[in-house]
């Protein structure tokens, strides 16, 4: 039997892109609040059933800053609501060596 064959039903959830993005506040088993998170519905859903959390409402119309300050990425790779920071210093061998430097131009 080859290792493919085996089904150890762990299920890989997919990730999703930005406009799949799901907003959440979540609470604990006590009812408080436990925080803001984002990700998939299935990425906030495991996240929940993994920590012992539930979802108290799934949220609208979030602004992008905010998403960046006060919520948490629950999902797998890349957070796609990230800020963005252009890397343009590389050596000849193609390795980073630093984030470009913006200045003031007056």
């Amino acid at each position: 039997m080859k290792q493919q064959e085996l089904d150890f039903g762990i299920k890989k959830i997919r990730r999703g892109q930005i406009d799949e993005q799901e907003y959440a506040l979540i609470r604990n088993m006590e009812g408080g609040k436990a925080g803001y998170i984002h990700g998939t519905y299935e990425e906030i859903e495991n996240y929940c059933q993994e920590k012992g959390l539930w979802v108290d409402r799934y949220l609208d119309h979030v602004d992008p800053m905010t998403v960046q300050a006060h919520f948490k990425y629950v999902g797998s790779g890349h957070n796609p609501c990230s800020v963005a920071r252009p890397i343009y210093q590389r050596d000849e061998d193609g390795k980073f060596i630093g984030y470009t430097e913006f200045k003031e131009k007056w």
